[in-house]
């Protein structure tokens, strides 16, 4: 019998899908004006080298080691610190994030699969240069194929006179990215396939890293059995903008949005269970029937998953989605959860795990 209530559910539900497609950071509604770049380079030098309390803790559960909360968190507070004034697309401070990150790609245990080392330069624009962060995970089956797994980690820089941190947009997934790679360059968890690991530079300012990776991969593309995109994984409770308060009548408020290929739908069952093992819910577009078909366009090309989908790459995008602090000053690290970054981090890890 339908219930009487379908319309209302029905509404809300196109609210939450439409939640889940506003939350990507490279969409062309937030394109913000081009920065000049940073001249100093103090930020460059102070992030030259990791402090030395940076060693990877973590422990085991549900038979799988992965860095601790602390551990997450800690790298979270440095990208998010003032001191690199946002991660601006092509300016020193975002040069000085991403030697940050290759030295904590190092320390993961990942192998330099960039063009120059663990880097990866690029230009954009009128000649302003970037550069993606690239590692390796070599599987136990070379000839298996490999997965790609990137979260970008530029931000939007200094706007108006004030530092946007971007903590949850997007230290969460670099920071993410990190805890993976150590995750899976542990004895006994190295995957099958071959993993690439990487940190995308000046997604904000057009996708610019992820479209220059996909011309210029490092393994060939049509071997990749999948790219996971990590965006905006960092928050506690899904879909936390206020705008959003009755879409919890059907979401899960401890829910974390999945995205994959249309028709990936086996791709979505290994992430909800996933999902399960983690005691978080996996909510998906496909959940919805004939909705999805409403909303996918927009999704599909609203983050760097788009440069990997239009090679006809199989990708996996996942979220904790909107919040009240997107693009503004306030997008701080005391408000990530790194908790939930670490449950996003094993999702992924055993998704690579049980990949067919």
């Amino acid at each position: 019998m339908r219930s009487r209530f379908a319309p209302a559910r029905a509404v809300m539900t196109a609210t939450v899908l439409a939640a889940m497609a506003a939350v990507s950071c490279g969409r062309d509604a937030d394109r913000r004006p081009p920065q000049q770049p940073v001249v100093d380079s103090d930020a460059r030098d102070a992030a030259a080298t990791p402090p030395s309390d940076d060693a990877i803790a973590g422990d085991e559960r549900d038979g799988l080691w992965f860095p601790s909360a602390e551990f997450v968190g800690r790298q979270v507070a440095v990208l998010a610190d003032p001191g690199l004034r946002g991660r601006g697309g092509g300016t020193a401070d975002e040069a000085a994030a991403a030697d940050r990150m290759a030295a904590w790609f190092r320390a993961a245990g990942l192998e330099p699969a960039g063009e120059s080392g663990w880097l990866q330069p690029f230009t954009f624009g009128a000649d302003r240069r970037s550069q993606n962060v690239i590692g390796m995970v070599r599987g136990t089956e070379p000839h298996a194929g490999h997965v790609i797994v990137g979260a970008h980690y530029d931000h939007l820089g200094v706007l108006g006179g004030e530092i946007h941190p971007g903590a949850d947009d997007n230290a969460s997934g670099a920071s993410a990215l990190v805890a993976i790679a150590a995750a899976l360059t542990r004895d006994g968890q190295r995957p099958r396939r071959t993993v690439i690991v990487v940190a995308f530079g000046a997604e904000e300012d057009g996708l610019y890293g992820s479209q220059h990776y996909v011309a210029n991969p490092r393994r060939p593309l049509d071997e990749a059995a999948l790219m996971v995109n990590l965006d905006m994984v960092g928050r506690a409770r899904f879909l936390s903008a206020k705008e959003y308060a009755m879409a919890h009548a059907v979401v899960p408020e401890d829910g974390i949005g999945a995205l994959a290929s249309p028709g990936a739908l086996e791709l979505v069952e290994l992430a909800r269970e996933a999902g399960r093992r983690e005691g978080r819910p996996i909510v998906s577009a496909s959940d919805y029937g004939p909705l999805e078909t409403f909303i996918r366009p927009a999704v599909e090309y609203r983050g760097d998953h788009k440069s990997f989908a239009e090679r006809g790459v199989t990708y996996l995008w996942l979220s904790t989605s909107m919040h009240d602090d997107y693009h503004l000053p306030s997008d701080t690290a005391d408000k990530v959860d790194p908790a939930t970054i670490v449950t996003v981090g094993r999702i992924v890890v055993r998704v690579i795990q049980t990949l067919p």
